[in-house]
């Protein structure tokens, strides 16, 4: 009698299967996708086969820049993919990025929704903001106030000294008898100092570093998962059905404990600076991203934007962000792949253009490096990025 029983599950629990599979490979709806033209189904684009749930997922592989390129030429420049229940459409030509870019931009301005950026950056950052009022308003607080080359100009005291110290522990390394010096870490924490005296200040900068080396590997630890996290999609907004392997991961707990940790950080310094007496001899050219957007809260209608403290705090993230990809990731990959000048160069000509400069000059030597106070010269050392490239 438990034969037939065990049977008759198994045989319904396969139908139900079925009929899950069919209904999510279902083609799509006109609807979904735009509505009908003059009554008739939109044509989508050509896509490849995929799987059931998963999509094209497992055509990405390992270098999915590569895959998108062989898919682009087995099914045109144009195609739709399926990650997961995520559809997306794949530009790769000239004439179609031109038609997304320029003639269609204002349908395309908006990035897709962002489950860990609404997590980590309070869903009020400029970067994955949607299109319209807020983020044009706060695009120009950034690029006018925040990023202006007057602004820039004011933290050259900040970038000299953080790279007379970035030279120096470069120099301690090969002086300690290192044969080769591994650069990735040092240029993440040069940019992660960087941004943290141009987004708080030196003094809120050295209160956050307490403890000295111990409070600077626990900010760079944060900044570092931060930086991974946001690179890092979530199986469950792709498959939902997935979404457990996040918590089986551990992700669920990273993205939790990463932002407690930033939230804790920047609210200690923002309500520090709101306690702070301002400094009236104090130019603008002496003030750091905080004390910027603390005067467009107090003065939103002169700004033209209100900005509450969850706005100020994603800001300053993504100041953060970005800062620490132009400032580390940048150095990075141009310290990996620039080649010595003696190759760079054309013979007889001077990196600056004139012909009058005949003699090549050679990659430059560790001996060469400028000398610190009190500091003797260092044994030779091959500096490197370790970021794998030749």
């Amino acid at each position: 009698m438990a034969v037939p029983l065990v049977a008759a599950a198994a045989l319904l629990l396969a139908v139900f299967v079925l009929l899950l599979l069919l209904a999510v490979n279902k083609p799509a709806s006109p609807q979904r996708h735009g509505g009908s033209v003059h009554g008739r189904r939109q044509r989508l684009p050509p896509s490849p086969p995929g799987l059931p749930l998963l999509g094209h997922l497992h055509l990405l592989g390992s270098l999915p820049h590569r895959a998108l390129r062989s898919l682009a030429r087995a099914h045109g420049p144009v195609m739709l993919l399926r990650l997961g229940r995520v559809p997306a459409v794949v530009v790769s030509s000239v004439a179609g990025a031109e038609e997304v870019m320029r003639a269609r931009d204002l349908d395309f301005a908006s990035r897709p929704r962002s489950a860990m950026a609404e997590r980590l950056m309070y869903g009020r950052d400029v970067a994955f903001a949607p299109y319209g009022e807020y983020w044009r308003q706060a695009r120009r607080v950034c690029v006018v106030h925040l990023l202006s080359a007057r602004r820039t100009r004011s933290f050259r005291r900040v970038r000299e000294q953080e790279a007379a110290a970035l030279v120096q522990r470069v120099r301690a390394k090969a002086g300690a008898g290192a044969a080769a010096v591994g650069l990735s870490e040092l240029l993440a924490e040069y940019a992660n100092n960087v941004v943290c005296r141009a987004a708080f200040g030196d003094e809120s900068a050295s209160g956050l570093f307490d403890g000295g080396d111990r409070g600077r590997e626990r900010i760079r630890k944060v900044l570092t998962d931060f930086q991974k996290l946001m690179g890092t999609e979530p199986v469950g907004d792709l498959v939902p059905w997935l979404g457990w392997v996040d918590a089986g991961r551990g992700l669920e707990g990273k993205i939790t404990r990463t932002f407690q940790a930033l939230d804790g950080l920047l609210e200690k310094v923002i309500d520090d600076r709101r306690r702070r007496p301002p400094n009236r001899d104090d130019g603008d050219d002496h003030r750091d991203f905080v004390d910027v957007l603390l005067d467009v809260y107090k003065h939103d209608k002169e700004y033209g934007i209100q900005l509450e403290t969850n706005e100020i705090k994603a800001i300053i993230l993504d100041m953060f962000r970005h800062g620490h990809h132009q400032h580390g990731d940048g150095m990075g990959h141009g310290g990996a792949r620039h080649p010595p000048a003696r190759h760079a160069q054309s013979p007889g000509r001077d990196p600056r253009g004139s012909r009058l400069h005949r003699r090549r000059r050679g990659p430059c030597r560790p001996d060469a490096l400028p000398q610190g106070r009190g500091q003797g010269d260092a044994p030779a050392a091959r500096a490197y990025p370790a970021t794998g490239a030749p």
